[in-house]
């Protein structure tokens, strides 16, 4: 007999992987001129992200990765 019923009910971890756990949500407005949203846009496009959140998101780490502030 197949069991399906771990098709229906998540686990907790699963529950848990698609919200940020511990983060912090602000609601901030940024104010950048048009050039830097079509940079990020451009990255967005070419990393193939969902949307502005996650290339911005990549963008700081890769940032504070090369100045030896977050290890990768």
């Amino acid at each position: 007999m197949i069991r399906l019923d771990y098709l229906t009910s998540p686990t907790k971890v699963a529950k848990e992987a698609g919200r940020n756990v511990g983060g912090i949500k602000a609601a901030k407005t940024l104010s950048l001129p048009i050039s830097y949203w079509a940079l990020l846009e451009q990255i967005r496009n070419l990393k193939h992200f969902k949307n502005a959140n996650e290339a911005m998101c990549f963008s700081i780490m890769d940032v504070a990765q090369n100045l030896g502030l977050e290890t990768g």
